[in-house]
């Protein structure tokens, strides 16, 4: 089998893939925002994680939600700038069932972000499979 043969199930995998996992991180963000709720969190403590060429920055924030409890979490995603340094209000997003679930509210730290840099590189392979598909046929 020639390496462009091969080509083209591996790109379709990997679009598929990238695909999939970016649309599902998106609607993920999509409903945790419609559902949670917003409050004002103040940046605690930063922590960082260093992957490949970049230090993503994970906040810890503290925040008091709509009963009046005072809560410390650290937010799922990371960015990179963190959204602030320690001291810092942030505006934030939480689950008011699980209320240690909380993202900071921006396209960067709620994952939108994540999510559509995975989607677009499975849209791209998707294309670069259509690609060759078209040539082969033509």
């Amino acid at each position: 089998m020639s390496t462009s043969a091969l080509m083209g199930p591996i790109l379709l995998g990997v679009g598929a893939g990238f695909g999939l996992l970016g649309g599902g991180i998106v609607l993920q963000a999509r409903r945790f925002r419609r559902r949670g709720r917003r409050a004002q969190g103040q940046i605690v403590r930063l922590r960082a994680r260093r992957s490949h060429h970049t230090t993503m920055y994970y906040s810890t924030v503290r925040f008091t939600t709509e009963q009046g409890r005072q809560v410390e979490a650290e937010a799922r995603f990371g960015s990179s700038p963190p959204p602030g340094r320690p001291g810092e209000h942030v505006p934030i997003v939480y689950d008011p069932a699980r209320p240690g679930r909380v993202r900071v509210d921006s396209a960067w730290s709620d994952g939108t972000l994540h999510g559509g840099i995975f989607l677009a590189a499975g849209i791209a392979a998707f294309a670069m499979w259509a690609g060759m598909t078209m040539n082969q046929v033509s």
